[in-house]
């Protein structure tokens, strides 16, 4: 009984989400492909192929941790330093084309699942959308983290400190722009009172963790050494302890604590811009030039005067 009812619940999400789909596509003009399949996994199972994803990705980046360390970081994720953050925990996998959802969070949130999945679907839409990096953010961290390793070089470390924290900025914002581009599309379908109740959330969330990208931005203006420059990042419960030069390299792990306040931190912002230039301004910011001050997350508007210099270039890709 308890597989048909999953199968049941897969089935009804798999009609809402490719309703979703096919709005998102008509809104943004963006032909993009539906995932592959949807599966609904344990909380356990989930955690484990995020942290053999994590894995993969960081060995191809040139990291190497021994079993017992990926054991250590399986249990650190397991004990859920942010509560209730995996319970409501999906991830589109661009490998397999596979939408992993949460069993957890279909019997005790299901009005979680419209919201969440319309994010993956948009996540899908910007990777399809955005131009491929040349080399990825990871990599870039790596190489640089390598290179300082050799000479013992204080300025090449100082360095890597303004690229893990640019990369930062511009995780906030694209995950932030996910949020803007799904919810934008839901309340296109009439699901005003969910979006309502939801941007009420991303507002109050944001009057409170909005301090963390400023305390970024101080600690990078301080230019305090890479090996004791602590940051704390709160937002309620959470907490997240950035870098000293020993993990630098797991920006990966990092970026994935931050994601869960992200939404708070830059939907402001991502909805300012898709409002105003639509989602050519979003590929625009993304690719060329990305908001990289805490100043900018606190009032979009201050963002948006910067765009208005290059408001011609935006208009030609419309």
């Amino acid at each position: 009984m308890k597989n048909v009812n999953i199968q049941k619940d897969k089935e009804s999400i798999n009609q809402t989400l490719k309703k979703i789909h096919k709005k998102m596509v008509e809104s943004f003009n963006v032909d993009f492909t539906y995932f592959r399949d949807i599966k609904i996994i344990k909380q356990q199972e989930l955690l484990k192929k995020l942290t053999q994803r994590m894995r993969k990705n960081l060995k191809k980046n040139g990291t190497r941790y021994s079993d017992t360390q990926w054991k250590q970081i399986s249990e650190t994720l397991s004990k859920n330093q942010m509560p209730g953050f995996f319970e409501n925990f999906s991830f589109y996998n661009p490998k397999d084309e596979v939408l992993y959802m949460n069993e957890k969070m279909i019997k005790n949130h299901p009005e979680k699942l419209i919201p969440v999945g319309a994010h993956e679907l948009s996540e899908k839409l910007l990777s399809t959308y955005l131009s491929p990096p040349l080399e990825a953010p990871t990599q870039a961290v790596t190489k640089a983290h390598i290179e300082a390793k050799k000479t013992n070089n204080t300025k090449k470390l100082y360095e890597l400190l303004e690229t893990y924290i640019d990369i930062i900025f511009k995780s906030v914002f694209k995950e932030a722009c996910c949020e803007a581009i799904a919810l934008q599309t839901l309340r296109d379908m009439d699901y005003e009172m969910q979006v309502a109740s939801l941007e009420k959330e991303l507002q109050i969330g944001h009057s409170k963790c909005i301090d963390i990208l400023f305390d970024i931005d101080n600690a990078r203006r301080r230019g305090d050494s890479v090996t004791k420059d602590q940051v704390h990042l709160h937002y309620g419960r959470r907490k997240v302890q950035a870098i000293d030069e020993e993990k630098l390299v797991k920006v990966l792990r990092s970026a994935q604590m931050i994601k869960g306040v992200s939404y708070y931190l830059g939907y402001p912002l991502a909805k300012a811009v898709l409002e105003k230039y639509g989602i050519e301004g979003i590929k625009l910011v993304l690719e060329k030039c990305p908001p990289l001050e805490a100043q900018y997350f606190a009032n979009p508007q201050t963002y948006l005067a910067q765009l208005e210099k290059i408001t011609t270039v935006i208009e030609e890709r419309r």
